[in-house]
């Protein structure tokens, strides 16, 4: 059965025109520029320009996840039902409308926490229907080697969110309304490079309502395989206890601790990708092959485990650096590992569905559990406690896990 659903994926990849492969990845490329331009404008506004403390960083980063949450089952099931091509034009167009708002905004003086939460939650219901699309079409372009594919476009899209994080640190020259103003015509390249992607094969009836069993199907799909079900926990885990601290503590971090501005936040949070970059092409020149998953993603968490511990202790700004760095490493190896399988074991009809529970699994524990964890942990123990517990509570759960041997032989 994975060997036939393989072929399937295959076969589908080389029905694609031969420049379809490189719109996809220019689409991508510019909208991750711009996601990691928003990754340090939003905390950046929130912390520096609304001077916000850990409750107010904690709703700005939920309000992103929550809607997410909530549609992204629905996203997954418009994504195997419309045209992919077109529903992703769709969305960064409304991206681009929703960032230029925003920019009026803050260039007009009138930016409030309201107006960030209203702008990010906005963005939250994009992404939920973007996100299983985007990544359900990339079987459709990528053509045969798929695990290749993947570490390419892990190293596309965390190689222009690190642009993306240390060009953010012009905000402290000109301010982030250019920025913002910049982020829209990056957006509206990534529609353009949509929009010359081959039309995607519907399946099922597009004229059909979506029902409620459509909606619970991907989950059933990840329920019955034994293989996603784990990944898909390992998933969660990291984001409740990773991506949730990464995105409410982090920026505290540099903030009270180390007594940063605007600059020292791009260049903290831009080192994550450059350690994803690095274990990428690391990946790429052996091949791309990476036959133990499930022990490549265990030493992952693992080594992110260490490195929460790490921050947690309070090293110097240079130690701190090479901690995030250091995590972005790890941070790769997960991606391209539990990526790829969840690629490889969705059924071609489902795939929108089923990669939506990974979105879910990811970015929906973040919102809903991690986010609002790691601020109630920030506002009663300090930025220092939230990492250490963060990092030893997963450590704990990897020294479980270790014993599982349907987990350490996952391939």
């Amino acid at each position: 059965m994975r060997q036939s659903r393989a072929v399937e994926l295959r076969v589908a990849g080389t029905l694609a025109r031969p420049n379809a492969w490189t719109w996809y990845v220019l689409s991508a490329a510019t909208w991750f520029l711009a996601v990691g331009l928003n990754g340090v404008i939003i905390p950046g506004l929130v912390t520096q320009e609304l001077h916000g403390g850990p409750g107010a960083m904690a709703i700005a980063q939920m309000s992103g996840q929550v809607p997410t949450l909530l549609l992204i089952l629905l996203g997954g099931a418009v994504a195997d039902r419309a045209d992919r091509r077109a529903l992703l034009v769709g969305l960064y167009a409304c991206a681009a409308v929703l960032t230029g708002l925003l920019a009026a905004r803050v260039g007009a003086g009138q930016l409030s926490l309201a107006v960030v939460v209203a702008y990010v939650s906005a963005l939250g219901v994009v992404a939920a229907f973007q996100m299983p699309a985007r990544d359900a079409l990339l079987s459709d372009v990528a053509g045969g080697d798929l695990l290749r594919a993947i570490s390419l476009l892990t190293m596309v899209q965390w190689g222009m969110q690190t642009v993306g994080n240390f060009g953010a640190s012009l905000g402290q020259a000109v301010g982030f309304a250019p920025i913002l103003a910049g982020e829209v015509g990056l957006v509206a390249c990534s529609a353009f490079a949509c929009s010359r992607l081959p039309p995607h094969v519907r399946h099922g009836e597009p004229g059909r309502a979506i029902t409620l069993a459509e909606l619970g199907e991907g989950v059933l799909e990840v329920a019955r395989s034994p293989v996603l079900r784990l990944v898909a926990g390992l998933a969660t885990a990291l984001g409740v206890l990773f991506i949730g601290p990464f995105l409410v503590a982090f920026p505290l971090l540099v903030r009270d601790f180390y007594h940063g501005d605007k600059v020292s936040l791009s260049m903290f949070l831009g080192c994550f990708p450059l350690g994803v970059i690095t274990t990428t092409l690391a990946l790429l020149a052996r091949g791309g092959g990476l036959r133990r998953k499930g022990l490549a993603q265990l030493a992952a968490l693992g080594g992110g485990a260490v490195c929460m511990i790490a921050l947690g202790c309070g090293p110097p700004f240079a130690g701190a650096l090479a901690a995030v760095f250091v995590f972005g490493l790890g941070g790769a190896l997960f991606m391209t590992a539990s990526r790829t399988l969840f690629q490889t074991h969705a059924p071609p009809a489902h795939r929108g569905r089923v990669l939506s529970v990974y979105s879910l699994a990811t970015m929906g524990a973040s919102g809903l559990i991690g986010a609002p964890l790691s601020g109630l942990l920030l506002a009663r123990l300090g930025v220092l406690a939230t990492c250490r517990a963060a990092g030893v509570t997963m450590a704990a759960l990897i020294v479980l896990l270790s014993f599982s041997k349907s987990v350490r032989e996952l391939e």
